[in-house]
């Protein structure tokens, strides 16, 4: 497939649907496997507790992916002769966009979570790191907002926090599932910011309500990633409309200690697992999870046991936030 003229995102008439169209024709046809596989998910269902997680079985998956790299730093720098996004088949680029200030390249994941699952990589030819930068977050937050379905999420993985390529991406997933982070109950914690607490998982949440220019919460998000960083704190980033469909939930997802390496395995614990869609490959996995369990994993991976140090973390940022030098 042919990569499009780079246009201003504005000038782009039906984005969903010309991102639909391409990814659907290239993962039915599947030219010399550009796809790793086709998407089939086996079996699936819903959790019986308050949260109703969504489990999939998509043994796939765990089999043919690309092995991930292993990413020992929350701060790498980029290294040109691993896996990154220009070694892409040019197939694999659905097109080609200007938003703000990135060009952006819009691209199969080829190894897809969910039906339309695509990629946003901005100023790919720059090969920056799996590191959050203001510029390339409001580029995508505008594609998010330019989606007609709002079962589309946006999420992030920082390096230690099981992001698998260190070459700068997000991810778009259509989940059609209803999640618990939607609605679940939010704490006030300072000025615009609240607490996912009491949860499954833990984050750190802005809101921006529909009209709202994007900068505004795309800024909150930078300035708060940019205290993590200083901290040496890997995280998840995911992004969401609420129930009602006239909130977005910006949900930041933190752990005390990095996940040094990610191994191809039946359950990870990143943005997706975290915000309660969580795929497997491992058939026992599936029969066995349940939401006890999951919250197992989650309280482990973000270390959430040690309160101490989450209070002296949401006092950091509390300080950070207000600082007008905004460090």
């Amino acid at each position: 497939m042919s990569i499009e003229s780079i246009q201003p995102l504005e000038e782009i008439a039906a984005l969903q649907q010309t991102i639909e169209t391409r990814w659907q024709k290239l993962h039915d046809e599947n030219p010399d496997g550009v796809f790793r596989y086709q998407l089939a998910i086996e079996r699936e269902r819903v959790t019986t507790r308050r949260c109703r997680f969504l489990l999939q079985l998509n043994r796939k998956r765990t089999t043919a992916r690309r092995k991930p790299d292993g990413i020992s730093s929350v701060v790498p720098a980029f290294d040109p002769t691993l896996f990154n996004f220009n070694k892409v088949d040019s197939r694999e680029v659905l097109l080609e966009v200007k938003s703000g200030n990135c060009s952006v390249a819009i691209m199969i994941n080829n190894s897809p979570l969910t039906k339309f699952h695509f990629l946003i990589v901005p100023d790919r030819s720059q090969n920056m790191a799996q590191i959050l930068t203001q510029d390339s977050l409001e580029a995508v937050f505008k594609i998010f907002l330019l989606m007609g379905d709002h079962r589309y999420r946006m999420g992030f993985n920082s390096p230690g926090a099981l992001a698998s390529v260190n070459h700068l991406h997000y991810h778009f997933m259509l989940m059609c599932h209803k999640l618990y982070v939607e609605d679940a109950p939010l704490t006030a914690l300072g000025e615009d910011l609240y607490l996912l607490e009491n949860q499954p998982a833990r984050a750190y949440c802005f809101l921006h309500k529909s009209g709202e220019p994007p900068a505004q919460l795309t800024n909150r998000i930078f300035r708060l990633i940019r205290i993590l960083l200083s901290q040496n704190i890997a995280h998840n980033l995911f992004i969401t409309w609420n129930g009602s469909r006239d909130t977005v939930r910006a949900l930041i997802y933190t752990r005390l200690k990095p996940c040094e390496n990610k191994q191809v395995s039946p359950f990870n614990v990143a943005f997706s697992e975290l915000s309660g869609f969580v795929p497997l490959g491992d058939e026992s996995d599936y029969e066995r999870l349940d939401e006890i369990r999951l919250e197992e994993y989650f309280r482990e991976a973000q270390g959430t046991l040690d309160e101490d140090a989450y209070r002296k973390l949401d006092q950091t940022v509390l300080d950070g936030l207000a600082d007008p030098n905004g460090r």
